[in-house]
């Protein structure tokens, strides 16, 4: 099969992240009267994206644990962030300037997260420049852990007192970034040095973002099935993870 329509085929799967991806936004947006027990779903599944999906792949790389500290670099930025905007100690004080701090941080971690759905496209090109085999494998496991990226999507953003309507528009670029990552294949294929730092730095803040900000909100609301929505977020990324790799 020729290489150009190979890479076609890419752009083909990638659209189909489309669905699963908007999905997942359109469950959040619908049940966000209990968006406590979807923080506590998304907090476990955007950790367990970290720690069973991004840095396996990273320590697939020669010289994979060189990279971790750059995963501590990508967890310090948004704990600096989140220090800068004074999001713990300001509350009280300075409530609408929290308010407007709180939702560019949601915004940063929207964008994380749809940087991360950009890299899994090229992702999803490169594997398919490799072997058709390889491509459908990536592609079968971005489209089946892209409803908790919508998911995430929307409760991070809602979650950090932004109106729905910003939570809509970050959706809807989290649902193309795919797309758009297995189409720049066309044009360029990622230095191999380049790929491990990106993905390392997004590790490193989807940890943060999951244990310092999304679970705290959660536990904010005294339910006990917070825990059990966490549990089954991570279970549920750890089960994916675990088919595709097997």
């Amino acid at each position: 099969m020729a290489p150009r329509i190979v890479r076609f085929i890419a752009i083909i799967f990638a659209s189909f992240t489309l669905v699963s991806t908007g999905l997942g936004g359109i469950a959040a947006i619908r049940l966000r009267d209990r968006l406590h027990l979807l923080l506590g779903f998304s907090s476990g599944a955007v950790i367990a994206v970290a720690l069973f999906d991004i840095l396996p792949e990273v320590f697939s790389f020669d010289h994979g644990a060189s990279y971790m500290p750059i995963v501590a670099l990508g967890l310090l930025a948004f704990f600096g962030l989140e220090r800068y905007t004074a999001l713990h100690r300001a509350r009280e004080h300075l409530h609408h300037e929290v308010a407007a701090h709180e939702q560019e941080l949601g915004a940063m971690a929207a964008a994380g997260l749809a940087m991360h759905s950009f890299l899994d496209g090229v992702a999803i090109g490169i594997g398919f420049q490799t072997s058709v085999d390889m491509g459908l494998l990536i592609a079968l496991g971005v489209i089946a852990h892209d409803f908790s990226d919508g998911l995430n999507t929307v409760t991070v953003v809602l979650a950090h007192d932004n109106p729905l309507k910003r939570a809509v528009f970050w959706l809807f670029a989290d649902m193309l970034a795919p797309v758009l990552g297995a189409s720049a294949t066309l044009l360029f294929t990622p230095r191999a040095g380049l790929l491990p730092c990106l993905l390392a730095f997004f590790a490193g803040s989807f940890l943060y973002i999951g244990a310092s900000d999304l679970l705290p909100e959660a536990r904010e609301h005294d339910s006990p099935w917070v825990g059990v929505a966490t549990c089954i977020g991570m279970v549920a990324i750890y089960l994916i993870t675990r088919f595709l790799r097997g």
